[in-house]
Parts: C-alpha cells; structure tokens; sequence
C-alpha cells in the first residue's frame, strides 16, 4: 500500500480502538490518549518499510534514516536467504521481510510501553514528535511537506515535553505497535502478502506469504486501493463522531 494509505490506516485504527473502549471495556479515553495515539499510530504505521531504503520512514531524518534502512534492509535479506529453505527466490533486498512480522509489531509495541514506563514524557516527546512528523510526510507530499512535518512534528513533541510531566507514558506502546501491525495487515491485502507468521510455519514454511484470498489482493496504488482508503475515511468519521459527537451536539445545543 502507499505511505499514505498506511498512515491513514493506523490513525483510523487507533480511533476505531478508542471508539471500542467505553462500550467494551468501560474505559473512556482522554484528549490526549486520543490524539497522541492517532498520531503515534498513523506515524507507526510507516515504520515497517524502514526495510526499505526509498521509503518516507527512511527519508524522515535524511542521511541518518537512510543508513539504517541500509543496514535494516541487508541483514532481513541475508537472515531471509540463510533461514528460507523453501522460497523460490532471494535477493528481495529485505523489503518485506522481518520488519513486516507480527512479532515485529509486537516487539515495537513492547519497546515503547518499556521505555515511556521509565523515561516518562522526555522519551515520549521524542517519540509523538517524531512520528507525528513520519505521519505528516506519508499523508502530504510535494512542496511544503518537509516544513509540515518539522512544524507540526516539532509542535507535537514540544506539547509533550511542556505539559506531559504528569501523565504515565507506558500507553504509547499500543498505538505504536498497533500501527506496525495494521501496516503489514495493509500489506497483505496486496499482490506481494506478507510473512506475518514468522518464525512459525505455515504449510511447512516459516517465511510463508499471507493476505487475503488471492482473488481479492489488489495492485499498489490502484483503484481497489482508492476504494479501500475511502472505506477508512468513512471508519475514521465514524469513530471520531462516537467519540465526540455527543459532546458537539451539547455544545451547539448550548448555543442555541
């Protein structure tokens, strides 16, 4: 899928989950936790192709990105091509590989959920700012992109900083690893699929490819795409008026 269709996928999934938490669990999710997390989420959901040295996760911080995409890239492909008795092909440069697993995502989720737990809103800062501005890059290209993401990441990130003393910050993991997943859930929609099971086998592969039923995997970038990311606009609009709606009607009813 397109940059944008992920980020977009993790925002819409982050503020389906919130919208679910009330009904289901009896949970009601704050401002922040609604808003840092969409952030974090759609952000997050361009983290995995950091596999691929091209992608807009391996452009964000310029030289230094693109040397670890580098690097990401070399060691998937070998670790691929030396585990893999039963591909037909190597050399896939890495893209698609370890970093499009489940336990990626998990491992993702559990890193940051550590490290908001002990560092607090200095780490988280660092985190919402930089992914909100991962997020602005996959969702705006062309002129002025760069300076949305450095205004919008930066402002994110100072928000953080000045106001977030006072809030436990082991929550971030869960959009973040939300947004991994539903990046490579993305993925498998598309013609190429994913290992998303790695290292368990499936039909006796542990590098297996999965998604949906062939016949309906589409083309990156194609109308079936298009149709998809419009089905996530609706859910996104769906979700942000079950979680806010009730508070806007009382507000214009206020005013009337």
């Amino acid at each position: 899928m397109m940059g944008s269709s992920h980020a977009l996928s993790g925002a819409v999934a982050w503020l389906g989950l919130c919208a679910a938490a009330e009904p289901v669990a009896g949970l009601q999710p704050d401002p922040v936790t609604v808003v840092a997390g969409s952030a974090v989420a759609a952000g997050a959901a361009l983290w995995p192709d950091i596999d691929h040295p091209s992608s807009t996760v391996a452009r964000s911080l310029g030289p230094l990105t693109r040397a670890a995409a580098r690097i990401i890239s070399y060691v998937s492909d070998k670790v691929r091509d030396n585990t893999c008795g039963c591909c037909a092909t190597s050399g896939t440069h890495g893209h698609r590989t370890l970093t499009h697993t489940a336990v990626f995502a998990i491992a993702t989720g559990v890193g940051l959920s550590l490290a908001g737990s002990h560092l607090g809103a200095s780490m988280a800062a660092w985190v919402v700012g930089l992914l909100t501005g991962v997020a602005v890059l996959g969702l705006r290209s062309g002129k002025g992109a760069w300076t949305a993401a450095v205004l919008l990441g930066g402002s994110a990130g100072a928000a953080v900083w000045q106001f977030g003393g006072g809030t436990d910050w082991w929550w971030l993991g869960i959009p973040a690893g939300l947004g991994t997943l539903i990046h490579t859930a993305g993925d498998g929609l598309t013609h190429h699929g994913v290992p998303l099971w790695w290292p368990l086998r499936i039909r006796g592969c542990r590098w297996q490819r999965v998604g949906t039923p062939r016949p309906l995997r589409f083309r990156t970038g194609g109308p079936a795409e298009q149709l998809v990311v419009a089905a996530m606009l609706a859910g996104g609009i769906a979700a942000a008026a079950a979680l806010w709606g009730a508070d806007l009607v009382g507000v214009f009813a206020g005013r009337s």
